[in-house]
């Protein structure tokens, strides 16, 4: 028996328009009304990443020796 599982986060185009839609399939919610292509596909890898990498930090930087002082 496998295990399939789902992600949960998806793309749409919208009618009549040059974008897309980011959002959840299974709670309904829009994180994106209108971006291009390349922004929803970030998004979502971002979106996956905030939800599944525990350790993940956004807009983590390394710190440096001129960062500390």
């Amino acid at each position: 028996m496998y295990t399939i599982y789902i992600m949960p986060y998806s793309i749409r185009k919208v009618n009549n328009r040059k974008c897309y839609r980011v959002y959840n399939k299974r709670t309904k919610k829009t994180f994106a009304k209108c971006s291009s292509r390349k922004n929803a596909e970030k998004q979502i890898r971002l979106l996956r990443a905030l939800e599944y990498n525990k350790d993940f930090v956004p807009n983590a930087r390394r710190r440096t020796m001129k960062n500390r002082s």
